[in-house]
């Protein structure tokens, strides 16, 4: 069966638009199916801020578990990062541990860079902790999203990562103080 992905990506706008819950579970269902329309599927999800938290806490486990328990293969990177931008959107989307799990198990330093970002939004000094010793692998973005995901650790802890991280990226320079 062939996919007209142009028109299930012009269905799924429309149905953002809509914002209505009960089309949720349909998306869900055919979440493998929708792969080359990430960005419309992360589209639709971040429409739905206001869900109870239960409900978000379900869905959020059903965006993820592709990235999480890919037996042959994980997702492109494309729809990867989409569906980590879903968490990177809003705080309300949690499931921290999660994109702890997803920023230490990916080998793609994009996919690493949309995890940090997802958990400078919703992580927790222990998920900062943990990705403070991944500051020296990885590209200057990377890193950047990293220095942005350790904004939960106190102020003398970051004091302390500034001056021993010896930063001369001025972006870089620029994340970590923001929070001192």
């Amino acid at each position: 069966m062939n996919v007209d992905y142009r028109e299930v990506q012009f269905i799924l706008g429309r149905l953002s638009a809509l914002r209505k819950p009960e089309l949720i579970p349909t998306v869900l269902e055919n979440l493998d199916r929708l792969y080359p329309v990430a960005e419309s599927v992360a589209a639709f999800f971040k429409e739905f801020i206001d869900l109870p938290k239960n409900d978000v806490s379900k869905i959020g486990e059903a965006l993820l578990a592709p990235l999480l328990n890919a037996v042959d293969a994980r997702p492109s990177e494309y729809y990867s990062m989409w569906i980590l931008s879903v968490f990177q959107h809003h705080g309300s989307w949690d499931h921290a541990e999660s994109l702890l799990r997803v920023f230490r198990e990916t080998s793609s330093d994009a996919v690493r860079r949309f995890a940090a970002l997802a958990l400078a939004r919703s992580g927790t000094r222990p998920q900062a902790l943990a990705i403070k010793e991944y500051l020296a692998t990885g590209s200057s973005v990377s890193r950047t999203a990293m220095l942005l995901a350790t904004a939960k650790l106190g102020k003398d802890e970051r004091k302390y990562l500034s001056k021993s991280l010896q930063l001369s990226d001025s972006l870089e320079k620029l994340c970590i103080a923001a929070s001192i």
